[in-house]
């Protein structure tokens, strides 16, 4: 069984150097069964391809149950790599899980496989690898669901297009990330609020957030919450929300369930 993640801080910039911070979200996994069979089973091409990857032959059956969404920037394409190669009793899971994450996003930045990995909150970045980062807010966080794919390989791709004029807000996301660690650690949970509504705004400019996303953050804003922003590669996919209440956090997702938008309340 594997977890899926979420990332606080960093998306987009982490592929160009700056660190990211990630969390692992328990509550939503994926577990792979193995069967042995008479019948060349049936697959779609990212199956196909994490078969491949972990010499799984064709009549092999390979019965998954995930409560992770997929195309929603939660890591599920890292988790189910990583569960099916843990179901195959294999050694080498980072490596198949990043040469699975490469085919199917392109340029990845490698913080989904490390958090997938992990269960505790992690500080990444391509130098220095996933290093523990040790913190407890003791609030609450909404996990928000748009409805809308996103296509992460695509704002990835957008990204490096437009670079150059893009440069100022990937290394203002990556001094996010820098500051609000120190108030991760002290709970000062209305600064880290702060910084979260100020990353959402920065991940605007880069043409990687969705109206769904917009939409999202705005309800949480108007409803008391600390902070908002997309998670993941954007273009829909999911929202966070920080709320200092279970109360506060539990009206939120209320008010989300009217404009239709599933979500799950976790502790951080």
């Amino acid at each position: 069984m594997t977890h899926a993640k979420a990332i606080f801080f960093g998306e987009h910039a982490v592929v160009y150097g700056h660190k990211g911070i990630t969390i692992p979200l328990p509550q939503m996994t994926v577990d792979v069964e193995l069967k042995e069979t008479n019948i060349i089973q049936e697959r779609d091409e990212i199956i196909s391809f994490i078969s491949e990857a972990c010499g799984i032959n064709d009549r092999t059956e390979i019965n998954i149950n995930s409560t992770i969404p997929v195309g929603r920037g939660l890591g599920s394409s890292a988790a189910l790599s990583i569960a099916i190669a843990r179901a195959k009793k294999l050694t080498n899971i980072r490596e198949i899980a990043d040469k699975c994450e490469k085919f199917i996003h392109g340029n990845p930045s490698g913080i989904d496989v490390n958090q997938v990995l992990s269960d505790t909150p992690l500080l990444f970045s391509k130098k220095d690898g996933a290093i523990p980062l040790d913190f407890n807010l003791d609030s609450y966080l909404l996990i928000i669901d748009t409805g809308v794919i996103g296509i992460t390989k695509e704002t990835l791709k957008h990204i490096k297009q437009n670079f150059e004029n893009y440069k100022s807000y990937i290394d203002e996301l990556g001094e996010i990330t820098e500051k609000v660690i120190e108030p991760l650690k002290k709970k000062a949970i209305e600064i880290v609020g702060a910084y979260m509504y100020k990353a959402h705004g920065l991940l605007q400019k880069l043409g990687v957030s969705h109206e769904s996303n917009d939409d999202v953050v705005n309800i949480c804003k108007n409803n008391g919450a600390l902070g908002a922003k997309l998670t993941g590669g954007g273009a829909g996919g999911c929202c966070i929300a920080l709320s200092k209440t279970k109360e506060n956090a539990e009206k939120i997702q209320n008010e989300l369930a009217k404009k239709g938008y599933k979500s799950w309340i976790v502790t951080v």
